[in-house]
């Protein structure tokens, strides 16, 4: 059984604010707000009530029940959330202008067919926000000079990491997997570039 320390995703989290305040600043357009959104993979819900005041309507879907149950308190008129999958969704035709996905797909066993997945539930000159973990060439020398290896990539962690992007092989990602998305901007959050906790890309959905 899961418990609700499965799925803490707060601001007690060390690197949870800089990501929120990062994202606040690409999010923070009033063209946004008649746009629906849909966070995936939104575990207890903590970031996506955060997400939420920028859009008309927000949906937030995790496969965890128990994740889910959590998340459940902060519903309201504007924000619910579902046990839902991304297939389930893709089935049912389901699409939405706004699409997050945050520290979600270094979970991901194929994470093209996860951006694939996410291209298909966004309508056309819809976005998407996707954050993971940056993976630099001077951030990842760092850990091997501070023998931080074992901490850094460690297997203890129940649901951890199981992929690590650099900007390039992020980049790399969507280029293959020939969805029809195009990269607006990248942002680095947490410390600083290029020792950054996190990297966010905001893409667009094309009509090609």
């Amino acid at each position: 059984m899961l418990t609700k320390l499965d799925y803490e995703w707060n601001n007690d989290n060390h690197h949870t604010p800089k990501i929120e305040h990062d994202l606040s600043k690409l999010l923070n357009n009033p063209n946004y707000k008649s746009l629906n959104h849909i966070d995936v993979g939104c575990g207890n819900g903590a970031l996506t009530i955060k997400f939420c005041k920028f859009f008309n309507k927000s949906l937030g879907i995790d496969l965890s029940e128990d994740g889910i149950k959590f998340a459940k308190k902060y519903e309201n008129e504007k924000i619910k959330f579902k046990n839902e999958s991304l297939e389930n969704l893709i089935k049912n035709e389901e699409k939405f202008d706004f699409v997050t996905a945050i520290e979600v797909i270094e979970h991901q066993y194929d994470p093209m067919d996860f951006i694939i997945k996410l291209s298909k539930i966004t309508n056309k000159n819809g976005y998407i926000i996707i954050s993971t973990p940056y993976h630099g060439y001077f951030k990842n020398l760092l850990i091997s000079l501070l023998n931080l290896n074992d901490k850094h990539y460690t297997v203890l962690w129940k649901h951890g990491h199981i992929k690590f992007f650099s900007v390039k092989t992020f980049k790399k990602l969507i280029f293959s997997s020939k969805a029809p998305l195009e990269i607006l901007k990248i942002r680095y959050s947490g410390r600083f570039y290029p020792l950054s906790n996190s990297m966010i890309f905001l893409l667009k959905k094309t009509n090609f």
